[in-house]
């Protein structure tokens, strides 16, 4: 018993380990008081010892299988709940002052995901100092970084795995596994966006292509 109350207190420690160990999201972990709460009541030695290979499984379904699904939802539905609230704002005090035809800068083209659009430069080129003294860090090899090193960096952000995976299929352009400085400017951009509340495309825009990239 006394042993079950040491763990419990010291949860925190055991998620921080967790996270090192098995690079986990802290955005992946449950609120450490309410999760105290439900261990209190709970018999430990009815508890399953770590299994690896089933972390290994959620890992791949992360990797692929959510990237896969998120592909399959149609961009309709992705954008239907902020579909209504445009649709209020047209007419009145609002009238031509959110449709594109009437604008040349477009409704929310400067925030979120549309930040950059239209600009003549790569909105990632100003934060390029940064992310490429962090890209360099990481030890990358003929201009690349793997995923798993990439992972190093990106679950920093404490966004969920769930996420980060999104940001990885967006982030590699060239879909060749790998992260180039470009492609990695572009990941922590997506982070940032993600951070400030705004949501993630499915499909990347034009404008956050890197330029060496566009066809």
């Amino acid at each position: 018993d006394s042993k079950k109350k040491d763990l419990i207190k010291n949860l925190g420690q055991i998620y921080d380990r967790i996270q090192r160990e098995h690079s986990i999201s802290p955005g992946d972990f449950p609120d450490i008081k309410k999760m105290q709460e439900v261990l209190q009541h709970q018999d430990f030695s009815k508890f399953h010892s770590l299994k690896p290979h089933l972390l290994d499984v959620v890992d791949n379904m992360l990797a692929k299988d959510i990237a896969r699904l998120m592909e399959m939802i149609p961009q309709e539905e992705m954008t239907l709940v902020s579909e209504p609230v445009v649709k209020e704002l047209k007419g009145g005090a609002f009238a031509g002052v959110i449709d594109d035809h009437v604008s040349p800068f477009g409704y929310m083209k400067g925030e979120g995901i549309d930040a950059g659009f239209g600009e003549h430069d790569w909105i990632c080129n100003r934060d390029k100092p940064r992310t490429d003294a962090i890209f360099n860090a990481l030890g990358p090899v003929d201009g690349r970084i793997s995923g798993a090193t990439a992972k190093q960096e990106l679950i920093k952000s404490k966004l969920p795995n769930s996420v980060l995976s999104k940001i990885w299929k967006l982030s590699d352009v060239d879909g060749d596994g790998f992260l180039d400085s470009d492609e990695f400017a572009l990941a922590l951009h997506l982070i940032n966006v993600k951070l400030e509340g705004n949501e993630l495309p499915n499909v990347l825009p034009e404008h956050l292509v890197p330029p060496a990239k566009r066809c």
